[in-house]
């Protein structure tokens, strides 16, 4: 992966954030740094990322099976109301895992703008509203979004049936007997697939929501693969940290942009750590954007 700036912005700000009048270090000189300085930057090194954590409610999350069967669904058009939108359909692997719109487009328009899913293993918290606590939960929403993938719980559930048994039966063991089951049903969807819903027996809802949910483990398998890599900045920082020579990695500009970043900007106080995010929520204070509905972020999402 060729840059991180994609989480929450961090390292646009890091790259951009420079001075009215820049202290400019020529090239044969090497910029001095305090203990607390070098402290810093080692915090934001991707050096100091931690292992992965484990994820407790996915049994799958390491599989590399699991993982395999994710990546297919992530790519597949199928899994949508007009065959035409996948999750990478959004979430595109050449863009950071993003599409550079300001809205996300999928059947319909949404709301927010798509967020890169490069590093999410690590989070928390998902959505800009982190209205889900794990990467299987949240892989499973956009399925049912009316305007991102636009279909419902039985219509995948034919779908792997159809086009990923062998795979799916693998990992998760046998699939149950869908043939009596309506082609489109599950609980968040429109009307007549909602009446569908309600009109099938617990059972079946049980089995329908087992295989569902496993889609998400496997979809969250693929992700957690998923990781930031190296930039110019852990370059440098690599380079700082070993007593190396760093005058021909970063710019003068950037540089004093950095010094900014870690000092008087107080930029870490939220974009810290070597993901630079600190996972949490900030009102930023910027309006909302007009003809679009109210938005009041995480006051909505932590009641999901």
């Amino acid at each position: 992966m060729k840059s991180r700036w994609l989480w929450l912005s961090g390292g646009l700000v890091l790259a951009g954030l420079v001075a009215t009048t820049v202290w400019f270090l020529g090239a044969a000189q090497t910029p001095q740094w305090s203990t607390e300085e070098r402290t810093a930057i080692r915090s934001l090194w991707i050096g100091s990322l931690p292992p992965i954590p484990a994820d407790p409610s996915n049994d799958y999350s390491d599989d590399p099976q699991a993982a395999a069967l994710g990546q297919a669904l992530f790519f597949d058009t199928r899994f949508s109301a007009n065959g035409q939108v996948a999750c990478g359909t959004c979430h595109l692997p050449e863009l950071g895992f993003q599409d550079g719109q300001p809205l996300g487009h999928g059947v319909g328009t949404t709301a927010r703008r798509t967020m890169s899913i490069i590093g999410t293993a690590y989070s928390p918290w998902l959505f800009w509203d982190g209205r889900k606590d794990s990467q299987w939960a949240q892989a499973l929403g956009p399925l049912e979004s009316a305007v991102e993938h636009g279909a419902d719980r039985t219509f995948y559930v034919h779908l792997v049936a159809e086009h990923y048994r062998a795979d799916y039966e693998a990992i998760f063991g046998q699939l149950p007997r869908l043939d009596h089951l309506p082609t489109n049903a599950g609980p968040m969807a429109e009307p007549e697939a909602a009446a569908n819903w309600e009109a099938m027996t617990d059972p079946d809802r049980d089995s329908v929501n087992r295989v569902f949910v496993n889609m998400g483990k496997a979809i969250a398998a693929y992700e957690r693969l998923i990781q930031p890599g190296p930039t110019r900045f852990d370059r440098f920082a690599e380079a700082l940290l070993d007593d190396e020579p760093t005058h021909t990695v970063l710019a003068g500009d950037e540089i004093a942009g950095l010094r900014l970043f870690i000092g008087e900007a107080e930029c870490t106080r939220c974009h810290n750590g070597p993901l630079l995010t600190n996972n949490d929520f900030h009102n930023t204070g910027v309006p909302a954007a007009s003809g679009l509905p109210a938005d009041t972020g995480r006051a909505v999402g932590a009641t999901q």
